[in-house]
């Protein structure tokens, strides 16, 4: 029996964290599920495109695919990460943008 390599391991987590399977995952990635089941079958890591576009269905960067855990975030921001990630296409939009409003707003007093 072979030990899974770190990329297979981490989808695995994600699509875990997402409560994807493997269709699920490919569809949303826009990659074949025989692309997907390939990678899992053979412990093969996935091209740079293909990975890009796993991080991208699972709402996260390259960057935090292989950054397991940020020594730097507060507990407050780790939340704030972990609730982001879980949040829909359109309710991160929200977000974003009620985001941008307060940050807005708080420059805005500071002048003051």
């Amino acid at each position: 029996m072979y030990e899974e390599n770190f990329c297979i391991r981490r989808i695995r987590e994600l699509m875990e964290k997402n409560h994807f399977n493997a269709y699920r995952l490919a569809s949303k990635a826009g990659i074949s599920l025989s692309t997907l089941t390939s990678m899992f079958d053979k412990n093969t890591d996935p091209r740079v495109q293909t990975l890009e576009k796993i991080c991208s269905a699972c709402g996260i960067s390259v960057a935090q695919f292989f950054e397991r855990s940020s020594k730097d975030l507060t507990s407050e921001q780790e939340y704030l990460l972990e609730t982001y990630t879980h949040l829909s296409p359109h309710a991160r939009e929200h977000l974003i943008s009620y985001l941008n409003y307060l940050s807005q707003n708080d420059e805005g007093s500071k002048d003051n």
